[in-house]
């Protein structure tokens, strides 16, 4: 649960404040985690019938292509993904040193090779719909990368923090939507295979998230 990461990062923010390398830091491991979802979210918005009338989704047709309810809840996605890549280029006070961004990018480096090495080859014959992978591995980067712990309350209310916040809020309404569309969008894949699938997931983005919260509390 990184609990004892949480605190001492807590610890650290309580007594240096936010500071441009620690902002940077974030900036960076949530940009790149949001960024994964980005290509596949916009490639789903853009389909065309009926690559969006999953097994599982009631409705037939009104499911199905721009304007149906799987549709929406992926262009809502992408939005939303993006709005949070916005706020978070914008508030951040980027640090000057190098070695900042060095370092963010060999922690990080495990989730992208895997955003790479799902890409289109985990999209569904139809060449289209998401496939499971691709939203198993969203939903594994929505679920865990949990940064409101490290807010310390003296500091909850500098721009940054509020920004943070804001983002975990969306968070956890975005993982309701990735948690209906592996559970329905998928219900002629046997139950035991999603759940391994999601389970390697969240395995992977577990262990890049401690990387990099041993990296802050340094």
């Amino acid at each position: 649960m990184h609990l004892e990461q949480y605190d001492r990062i807590r610890d650290r923010i309580a007594a240096e404040g936010w500071t441009p390398a620690i902002e940077t830091q974030i900036a960076l491991f949530i940009c790149a985690a949001k960024a994964v979802n980005l290509p596949f979210l916009a490639l789903a918005g853009a389909a065309v019938p009926p690559v969006f009338a999953w097994p599982g989704f009631s409705g037939g047709t009104q499911d199905a292509g721009p304007g149906g309810v799987v549709w929406q809840y992926l262009n809502a996605q992408l939005f939303r993904e993006s709005e949070a890549l916005t706020l978070l280029c914008r508030i951040t006070r980027w640090s000057p040193d190098p070695w900042v961004y060095a370092r963010s990018m060999a922690i990080v480096a495990p989730i992208s090779a895997e955003a790479a090495r799902v890409g289109l080859s985990s999209l569904q014959r139809d060449g289209q719909t998401p496939g499971l992978e691709t939203l198993a591995f969203g939903h594994a980067l929505l679920a865990q990368v949990r940064l409101a712990p490290i807010i310390p309350p003296s500091e909850a209310q500098a721009p940054f923090a509020v920004a943070l916040t804001r983002i975990e809020q969306e968070n956890g309404r975005l993982l309701q939507t990735q948690i209906r569309l592996l559970k329905d969008g998928y219900a002629e894949t046997p139950l035991a295979e999603r759940e391994a699938v999601i389970a390697a997931k969240v395995a992977l983005v577990e262990a890049a998230f401690g990387r990099f919260l041993d990296s802050l509390a340094a």
